[in-house]
């Protein structure tokens, strides 16, 4: 069976509810409608999707001080992991973070999120400190960066 072709393109509002699902179904806490809602509107966040087979894959989104960004979040649909999508979404929003001036991005992932882990040190994020319990009793965070100029 053939791959199917991914399209990356920035959220919508009527892409809200197939986000949501996306939340629930792999994170312990996830965002709320509205704050799902204000990376489509606010003018200093981003939402980007990754659509497959006419649905929603994965998202990324991203919010912007000045001439650095966070990302808030990168989900994956579990039907779709390790087909390279998380990437793919990941490299678009730093291009696009890029494009628009942004020289810094950061980012915090629970230690062991093997996975993602090795996807940002892949995009060559560094490790530059943790929080403790950040996710929860025992779930520290790591803080990453990277540079993008």
């Amino acid at each position: 069976m053939a791959e199917p072709e991914i399209i990356i393109r920035p959220a919508e509002l009527d892409d809200v509810s197939e986000i949501m699902e996306l939340e629930t179904g792999s994170i312990v806490h996830p965002w709320e409608r509205k704050a799902i809602e204000s990376l489509i509107t606010d003018d200093n966040k981003r939402c980007l999707v990754a659509v497959a087979d006419g649905k929603i894959a994965g998202y990324v989104g991203a919010e912007s001080v000045l001439d650095e960004s966070n990302i808030g979040n990168i989900v994956t649909h579990k039907e779709f992991r390790g087909k390279g999508i998380g990437t793919k979404l990941f490299l678009a929003m730093l291009d696009e973070l890029k494009a628009s001036g942004i020289v810094k991005v950061f980012l915090e992932v629970e230690h062991d999120n093997v996975p993602a882990l090795r996807l940002y040190e892949k995009l060559r994020f560094v490790k530059y400190g943790h929080r403790r319990d950040y996710y929860g009793a025992g779930k520290d965070a790591v803080l990453m960066s990277l540079d993008l100029d």
